[in-house]
């Protein structure tokens, strides 16, 4: 964090809970989000902080809010269109996760939003602003990278890789083909963002909301982070084919990297290309299911043999299974 903010945190801020809220001061826990938290705040930058509290607490405490807004109103020096400093339940923590893990020391991994994740770790090696219980720090070493399970890791590197090829390159190239340029940029932000997405996956860290994406990206380890100049080189193309040309090297190291670390072996990258679309959808639902379900190509093999034993062709497994014929 900048001098800025803690001397405002320090100065303005805390002596307030102090005075008027030393009753539950011990029961808080205090983290600095954004561009503040993360230090990189100009002067566009809104303060975005958030006050845990046990339920019970927070129910009896709404005052707390309101000293809080009348504070910042008379006293904020960042943009005060989009500040605030939120009040709330420890349910809410972790998209409604958190106090469960807390009890229980559980984490339902494929369920909380990597943003969410990201969230709790924006300071990095920072101290969390107040957290005298531990549950901020707490959640953290519950929840660190190292802890997320390979399995899903490999499916959020899957998922990624299935927006950037089948809902980016694919559509960007069908926009442009018919010259619908402007709804071609609409699958070029997908693709963009995917694109850096994975680059967090890839090095098993969690990625930040789209707006901190670039500088974050800037701070990954070699040879990751070396692929900022190609999105440098990406923010300034003006022709459609360049940026296509851009985003298929920066997709091309990545399989290469994927490939070389065995990051996600299930998927066949010789039958998911830029260039030829067939059985993308295919191939990826088939990893997905595979990562699922070790049995999965063998149980599916079983359907088509079925499939051909009716009469039909054997690509009318699904059909079959589904309609239970």
């Amino acid at each position: 964090m900048t001098e800025k903010s803690i001397n405002y945190f320090n100065n303005i801020i805390m002596p307030l809970i102090r005075e008027k809220h030393s009753d539950i001061l011990d029961e808080m826990s205090f983290i600095i989000g954004g561009s503040v938290g993360l230090g990189i705040d100009d002067e566009l930058s809104d303060l975005d902080a958030a006050i845990w509290l046990p339920d019970d607490i927070w129910k009896q405490n709404g005052l707390l809010q309101i000293n809080l807004d009348k504070c910042l109103a008379e006293t904020n020096v960042w943009n005060p269109c989009g500040s605030g400093i939120q009040v709330y339940p420890l349910s809410w923590i972790l998209d409604d996760k958190g106090e469960k893990i807390l009890a229980g020391g559980d984490v339902p991994w494929g369920k909380i939003p990597f943003d969410a994740l990201y969230g709790l770790f924006v300071l990095h090696n920072q101290p969390i602003w107040h957290d005298p219980q531990d549950r901020l720090g707490r959640l953290q070493r519950l929840t660190a990278p190292d802890k997320m399970p390979e399995i899903q890791w490999k499916k959020k590197l899957l998922s990624k890789i299935k927006t950037f090829v089948s809902d980016g390159v694919h559509e960007i190239r069908r926009c442009v083909d018919r010259k619908h340029f402007l709804d071609a940029y609409i699958p070029l932000g997908d693709a963009v963002k995917a694109l850096l997405e994975i680059g967090f996956i890839v090095c098993r860290q969690y990625y930040p909301y789209r707006k901190h994406l670039s500088w974050a990206f800037g701070k990954l380890p070699s040879p990751i982070s070396d692929l900022r100049s190609h999105f440098d080189l990406l923010s300034v193309a003006t022709d459609w084919q360049e940026r296509l040309n851009i985003m298929e090297t920066i997709y091309n190291f990545y399989r290469d990297y994927i490939i070389s670390n065995e990051l996600l072996p299930e998927l066949d990258f010789n039958r998911v290309d830029l260039i030829e679309m067939p059985l993308h959808e295919n191939e990826f639902n088939n990893v997905r299911s595979l990562l699922d379900n070790p049995n999965y190509l063998t149980e599916v093999a079983a359907s088509k043999e079925k499939a051909v034993r009716l009469g039909y062709d054997a690509k009318a497994f699904w059909v079959i299974d589904w309609w239970k014929m």
